[in-house]
């Protein structure tokens, strides 16, 4: 009998700075790729909160990691590109191709050097779009992600989490502008997902489920 046939491990790095739409393909793109960088700077991604367990699981299972840079500038995010694309030639097969999405032609560099090592690699252009708009003060990705801005918040700031539930069900709603229906179906949500736990009267919080419900902002 002859052996199986293993399929070609395919890799995307996404210039999200560069290419804002890609995040619409993400499930997708999930799919297609068995593993997905995603880097950027500024802003937060806007995804659609029936994405958010699917999405967990796989950055669970390590086919998904969402970088933000932790200094901004022109080129954060294509530095954090170059060097995931790097670490992932050195973990992975030799025959995984490599997919860079971004219309910076700088890019070329790095997909020139994964050649010269030996691997298949291109780069994909993907149009840009505009930056978001406000909706009633409240930015417009905080409204269809409210669960993801929120765990962002958490994360940015880990030394002054509420230690109770009804002063973390105030700190949604004052996050959110007052909107009661939001700060319950938010909490409700995090306890769902086991990012917050009661715990003897007290709560406690999972940093990697904080992490995988997240889409960072600036907090």
């Amino acid at each position: 009998m002859s052996e199986a046939v293993l399929p070609v491990q395919k890799v995307l790095l996404v210039d999200l700075e560069n290419c804002p739409g890609q995040i619409k393909q993400l499930q997708g793109d999930m799919e297609a790729f068995s593993r997905v960088v995603i880097c950027y700077a500024n802003g937060v991604p806007r995804i659609p909160l029936d994405w958010l367990v699917p999405l967990a699981k796989a950055v669970n299972a390590d086919r998904l990691r969402v970088v933000k840079m932790q200094n901004g500038g022109k080129n954060a995010a294509d530095f954090g590109i170059s060097f995931f694309a790097g670490m992932l030639m050195q973990e992975l097969p030799a025959d995984t191709h490599f997919v860079i999405v971004s219309n910076d032609t700088d890019l070329d560099h790095a997909v020139n050097l994964l050649i010269s090592q030996g691997r298949t690699a291109e780069r994909v252009g993907k149009a840009v779009e505009p930056t978001e708009e406000k909706e009633q003060g409240i930015a417009a990705h905080e409204t269809s992600n409210p669960i993801g801005v929120y765990c962002a918040h958490l994360l940015a700031h880990p030394k002054t989490r509420p230690a109770k539930e009804t002063t973390l069900r105030s700190s949604i709603k004052a996050k959110f502008g007052g909107d009661e229906k939001m700060a319950d179906e938010v909490l409700k949500s995090l306890l769902s997902f086991a990012a917050v736990k009661i715990e003897q009267g007290g709560l406690t919080y999972n940093d990697m489920t904080l992490q995988a419900l997240s889409w960072p902002s600036k907090g």
